[in-house]
């Protein structure tokens, strides 16, 4: 069974990284049974769980670096041309930081930036969020961020220092050689967040290359087209995700649930008709998909797991569960810890 489907643009960073690492991506790929969205512009956006899964596998298997930091230097925007041509046509990195804001409709739904400016520096935090807590602050996945921010601020300003510092949340994942060999600017571990310290007088410094025209008209079609547009183009693929951003919403009637899609609910029922789906469809699979990953990942105990799921009780959950595993959760999460 196909486990989820990787977009393009993934692909080819991640096909990028694994070269550099001498890793054989296509055996990962099949191994975890995960496929090639083929749509001609893919929005897909895999989910935690399938990201911490490929990201541990190709670490485990690279021979000549560290996967996740050179994916992140790696990382390009190919898969969405206007964005690329808004970073490489900014005429300041102020200009730029305004990508960060639109990190979790155009780039994961569980990356978030957020920036504050102090008298001489720009703060520049970075937070994985995973509603379920089974991935919260996945440091593979911030590593991957960082470096692919790190990459991108050499590019803009070749052989300029506008990284102060950088302060990782979790401890070192690699030895702090394999950090050097991406990372240029003091480092600190086990900090109170992800964050990088930016040099202020930088902000506003002019880019070589900017092209303020055209970035003024790619961040119309950005906010005009882009933003307005569902993250994942079929509105099913969009309530999955919303799901999963607001598990709360998943013991809410379909009503409620439309309201936050600014629909009403006959119409969110016509479509999710149209596209061969339904409301209870969708929120049972997500449920199951969820409860899979916290039996798996989390040190939750059942009861607990059945209130983040929306049930109204422990019985419900079981009962749910054993229609769509065939067993209990206890004896699901038994045999998986052997």
């Amino acid at each position: 069974m196909v486990l989820e489907s990787v977009n393009f643009h993934l692909l080819s960073t991640f096909a990028t990284a694994a070269r550099r690492c001498g890793v054989d991506l296509n055996q990962v790929l099949h191994e975890l049974n995960v496929d090639i969205d083929m749509s001609p512009r893919p929005q897909s956006r895999i989910s935690l769980a399938t990201f911490s899964l490929l990201l541990d596998a190709c670490q485990s298997r690279a021979s000549k670096s560290n996967f996740a930091m050179a994916t992140g230097a790696s990382f390009n925007f190919e898969g969405l041309p206007e964005l690329g041509a808004f970073v490489t046509s900014a005429p300041t990195l102020r200009e730029t930081f305004k990508v960060f804001k639109w990190s979790p409709q155009l780039l994961h739904p569980n990356l978030y930036f957020s920036i504050d400016i102090t008298d001489s520096t720009v703060l520049l935090t970075v937070e994985v969020r995973d509603p379920t807590g089974v991935h919260q602050d996945l440091p593979a996945l911030v590593e991957l961020s960082c470096s692919a921010i790190t990459h991108l601020c050499a590019k803009m300003l070749p052989g300029v220092h506008v990284i102060r510092s950088l302060e990782f949340k979790h401890q070192p994942l690699a030895d702090l050689a394999v950090y050097a060999e991406f990372f240029t600017m003091p480092l600190r571990f086990g900090a109170s967040q992800t964050r990088f310290v930016f040099d202020l007088k930088y902000a506003d410094l002019p880019l070589p290359g900017g092209i303020p025209v055209a970035h003024i008209k790619a961040e119309q079609v950005i906010l005009g087209q882009l933003l307005v547009q569902p993250a994942y183009g079929r509105l099913s693929k969009q309530l999955t995700q919303l799901f999963r951003s607001k598990l709360s919403l998943l013991g809410e009637p379909m009503e409620a649930v439309a309201q936050h899609l600014e629909l009403h609910p006959r119409t969110l029922q016509r479509r999710l008709k149209a596209e061969g789906s339904s409301f209870a469809d969708i929120q049972s699979q997500t449920r199951h998909e969820l409860a899979c990953e916290m039996l798996k990942g989390s040190v939750l105990d059942i009861e607990s797991i059945s209130i983040k799921l929306g049930y109204s009780d422990r019985r419900s959950f079981t009962n749910a569960f054993i229609h769509w595993q065939g067993q209990s959760p206890r004896e699901y999460r038994s045999k998986l810890t052997g």
